[in-house]
């Protein structure tokens, strides 16, 4: 099952019922989350996501080479970005919800520096921005400190060990 869906129209408008149906399929996903990419492709200079995760959804640390940014917007829920050093220790965290909270709702990431978002709602949805064109081998750099996705045990340690900070 594909995990993002990418837009063909002109002007795209995002309504609740585009957000409901992304819901859904976050759902279904083993990912427990879904996309809806606003660019036609990966290719695009600009890539602009809207991102739905159901509250368990794992998104594992990685960080993005130098030249790129991207930024999170909070739109509904919260969340928590996690900021790691080389060694895999916490070296800060950003809470995040959507506008009207006393927390941020937008930030954006300049440089090369790991990080994690943890969902820490029911449901987390968010527009992200990111610097294209986009490279899954490039572009998503995963630390050697990551725990193997495979092994669920040991994700749930890591993701625990992370909140405890």
């Amino acid at each position: 099952m594909a995990e993002s869906i990418f837009n063909t129209q002109a002007i795209l408008s995002v309504t609740p019922e585009i957000i409901d149906d992304l819901k859904q399929r976050a759902e279904k996903s083993p990912y427990r989350r879904f996309r809806l990419c606003m660019h036609y492709s990966v290719e695009d200079l600009t890539q602009e996501m809207i991102i739905v995760c159901c509250g368990d959804s794992y998104m594992p640390p990685h960080r993005h080479p130098k030249g790129k940014s991207e930024s999170y917007h909070v739109m509904e829920g919260s969340m928590t970005v996690y900021f790691f050093d080389d060694d895999g220790k916490v070296r800060q965290k950003l809470e995040m919800a959507a506008f009207g909270s006393e927390k941020p709702c937008i930030y954006r990431l300049s440089e090369p520096t790991w990080h994690m978002p943890v969902p820490s709602s029911e449901w987390l949805v968010y527009h992200e921005t990111y610097s294209g064109p986009f490279d899954r081998d490039v572009d998503v750099e995963p630390p050697e400190w990551l725990p193997d996705s495979c092994d669920g045990e040991a994700v749930a340690r890591f993701i625990e060990r992370v909140k405890a900070t």
